[in-house]
């Protein structure tokens, strides 16, 4: 199989990763034990951040029938939540399709939080493109949030090869993903326990990560200074990380860059890994210049 044929692979195989990520934008909420009133809130949110992953990559947005199906939700329960949505001017329905995408005071809302929570990603931003530029390939920066990672920071390289098994707003259990299991590796034996307990549940979507799989991951990113996703996440696709951590010494982030198996033999691995955590040094300083004392790793429901 050519160069061609894998990466339509690796593009096709991108999309069913990136609809798990929809998915466990869902189902990751532990639901049941709040007050009926915080729970209708969060079935809002949660619904708002489905319609910004999905109609991320449709520009006339995604229809209530597949947001009802993704989200398990009766039909006309979430097209009550996206009429309020919309009038508050969070979700905007597109008039010939009637599907839905953020609305403009989404846009603003996120705009104004970029510029308070997001100094994390202006720290890594120069190391992103060093980062892309160098191995021509794509490179990502993601942020730990309680048991999971989020992709905050994609950018592209002037190569041939654009991977699509990640994009910005994908959420995945840790230790799925290079950036992901260069976070997991970086905890404490115990919390890395802890945290494989949280999203047990979540993993039954991913079988190739269960505990010892993952577990034997952890011990060998450990010895090689850098995680390894050799294809495990979406076949064919292959990935490199390393961990950035805050000015209090916890794991927050990681930089990794993505490719395809044939461009990361071992050779290369070698001297990229020495750029990632070149580049991981630099926006760790970076963070300290900010001011940023610490950069708290977010707690999610589920911790």
């Amino acid at each position: 199989m050519g160069v061609d044929a894998d990466r339509y692979q690796v593009d096709e195989r991108g999309q069913l990763a990136r609809r798990s990520a929809s998915w466990n934008i869902v189902h990751a909420v532990e639901s049941g034990s709040d007050p009926q009133g915080a729970q209708s809130i969060q079935r809002a949110f949660t619904l708002l951040n489905l319609v910004a992953v999905m109609a991320r990559d449709r520009p006339g947005g995604v229809s209530l029938a597949e947001l009802a199906r993704t989200s398990g939700r009766p039909k006309a329960s979430v097209h009550r939540m996206l009429m309020a949505l919309s009038q508050a001017g969070y979700v905007a329905q597109d008039a010939d399709t009637s599907c839905y995408r953020l609305g403009f005071q989404a846009t603003v809302l996120g705009e104004l939080a970029g510029q308070s929570a997001d100094r994390f990603g202006t720290a890594a931003t120069d190391s992103l493109i060093r980062l892309s530029d160098l191995s021509a390939d794509t490179t990502f920066l993601t942020v730990r949030h309680g048991s999971y990672a989020v992709c905050t920071r994609r950018q592209e390289g002037p190569g041939p090869i654009r991977n699509n098994a990640l994009a910005v707003g994908d959420r995945h259990p840790l230790g799925v993903g290079a950036g992901s299991l260069a976070i997991l590796s970086a905890l404490p034996d115990q919390e890395i326990a802890d945290v494989l307990a949280a999203h047990a549940g979540i993993r039954q979507r991913y079988p190739r990560y269960d505990d010892d799989t993952l577990w034997r991951l952890v011990r060998r990113t450990r010895a090689d200074g850098y995680a390894l996703n050799d294809g495990l996440f979406v076949p064919g696709s292959w990935a490199m990380g390393v961990v950035v951590r805050d000015t209090a010494d916890q794991p927050v982030a990681a930089l990794s860059i993505a490719s395809i198996e044939q461009r990361l033999g071992e050779q290369r691995r070698a001297e990229l890994a020495l750029d990632l955590q070149r580049e991981a040094a630099f926006t760790e300083s970076n963070v300290a210049k900010v001011g940023m004392a610490r950069v708290p790793a977010e707690r999610s429901k589920d911790d």
